[in-house]
């Protein structure tokens, strides 16, 4: 059964209540270095879905201004403790991106490492409209998602993630004001603490550029 909203923040609840989840690591991601280094993040930045706040950390440290928002209480609270311990300037609150509101026309960049994979076909328009919604004329969008060439994943609750097509996401984004400039598959090999081995995975890179909407 694909998750609704309600069943994925029950899940993803419960998976932050461990002391240890996978995606709570101190390096960042090395495709957002790679955009941090290559100048193209900028301005204001949204980590959609940002979870412990890995991202969101990384980036406040290199002088971003940076809101991180995640559908999970958990994550949120354990991100906030890490910013206050740090004395790091990233902001943090609970919402669903698909409602997301309060920050209109705001942002200049968004990051998206999981939040939009792990939405039911019905929610992704929403989700693009909604992330429209909160930024500002120019904004770019960069997102990683897994694809549908990775063999179909299910949480230990029984609640399966939808496979990501390429059509999925065109159709997603550039029916709800934004122009897919780049979009892409490559396999990359994901680093999972306590796990010497790297399992590789098949994903999609997408870069977004704002337009109006008409």
């Amino acid at each position: 059964m694909i998750a609704s909203l309600e069943q994925l923040q029950d899940y993803w609840e419960k998976e932050y209540e461990s002391t240890t989840t996978p995606f709570d690591v101190e390096e960042p991601d090395e495709w957002v270095a790679e955009l941090a280094w290559d100048g193209k993040i900028r301005g204001n930045v949204l980590d959609s879905g940002c979870g412990p706040g890995r991202t969101s950390l990384y980036l406040a440290v290199r002088g971003y201004d940076v809101l991180g928002v995640d559908l999970s209480t958990n994550a949120i609270e354990r991100a906030r403790r890490k910013a206050a311990k740090r004395g790091n300037k990233a902001q943090f609150i609970q919402a669903d991106m698909c409602r997301f509101r309060g920050y209109d026309s705001h942002f200049d960049t968004v990051i998206d490492i999981g939040c939009f994979h792990s939405l039911r076909d019905e929610d992704r328009g929403r989700y693009a409209a909604t992330l429209h919604w909160a930024c500002r004329p120019g904004a770019v969008v960069y997102l990683r998602a897994f694809s549908g060439r990775n063999e179909e994943r299910t949480h230990p609750s029984g609640l399966t993630l939808p496979a990501i097509s390429e059509e999925q996401i065109r159709t997603a984004f550039s029916s709800n004001g934004w122009v897919v400039k780049e979009l892409v598959e490559r396999e990359i090999e994901l680093f999972i603490p306590g796990f010497e081995e790297r399992p590789k995975k098949h994903c999609w890179f997408a870069e977004m550029v704002w337009c109006e909407v008409r």
